[in-house]
């Protein structure tokens, strides 16, 4: 969907979402535009992953608005303010001009994602800790997760596993505006009273290695493509991409 013109601005009609190695993404900055906070908080990360992937977090959530709102990439304004502070070099990223089409970004070891759509959107990816298997220190525990989670987690084959799930989850709702991380610990997702109005979906990669959880703060209209779907954005912002959708998993 596009402007028309006159001023008139659009509603995008569901979430993109997209979780990509940093590898493929960071080569398509020629494309996109930076706003010249982003470029010195680039400056200030020393080169290498935590630079590249600040970079290409902040590159795959402009494939993501413009695929959500049909619009150019040349148009798209990546902008930040924090809630605490009123800063407008860091906090919850927005479209300035577009207050009905929310965005969010993350970044983790070389994998980065990103999600636009209607109204507030939050995404979150980890990276599973190779050979560590076990369930997490049980004051972390107790300081992120509702006691029904707990034994949830103890309870499962993999316990870091199904710690990371909810975490993913759980930050994906603290950007879209539903928690904080203050608290966390109130917020049981073993009810499905407590994300009642909010859709969420999971994601993993294929080997495992990555978990995602995208929200948005209103459920999608019905329909075909009416729900969060995590999706490759074109390699350009238009166009095709040929990569095949990963595995993903809905729940309210």
């Amino acid at each position: 969907m596009r402007g028309t013109g006159t001023g008139a601005v659009t509603r995008p009609a569901t979430v993109r979402a997209a979780v990509r190695p940093t590898r493929d993404v960071l080569p398509l900055l020629g494309t996109v535009r930076l706003a010249p906070y982003e470029e010195a908080r680039a400056a200030r990360l020393a080169p290498g992953p935590r630079r590249d992937d600040f970079l290409a977090a902040h590159v795959l959530v402009r494939l993501c608005a413009a695929r959500a709102t049909g619009e150019p990439l040349s148009s798209l304004v990546v902008a930040q303010r924090c809630e605490d502070c009123g800063g407008d070099d860091h906090g919850r990223p927005y479209l300035p001009g577009r207050p009905g089409t929310g965005i969010s970004l993350s970044h983790a070891e070389g994998v980065v994602a990103a999600a636009a759509g209607p109204g507030p959107v939050g995404v979150d990816v980890e990276a599973v800790p190779p050979g560590a298997p076990g369930a997490p220190d049980a004051r972390l525990l107790a300081r992120v997760l509702a006691p029904p989670e707990i034994a949830a987690v103890r309870g499962a084959p993999d316990p870091m596993v199904a710690f990371l799930r909810h975490w993913v989850r759980k930050e994906a709702l603290v950007k879209v505006g539903a928690a904080t991380l203050g608290t966390l610990r109130r917020l049981d997702l073993t009810d499905p009273a407590t994300t009642s109005g909010l859709r969420l979906h999971d994601w993993t990669s294929p080997d495992g290695r990555f978990l995602a959880a995208v929200a948005t703060g209103e459920p999608s209209p019905p329909g075909p493509g009416g729900d969060p779907v995590f999706d490759p954005p074109p390699a350009s912002g238009g166009g095709t991409t040929p990569s095949p959708l990963p595995h993903q998993e809905q729940y309210r």
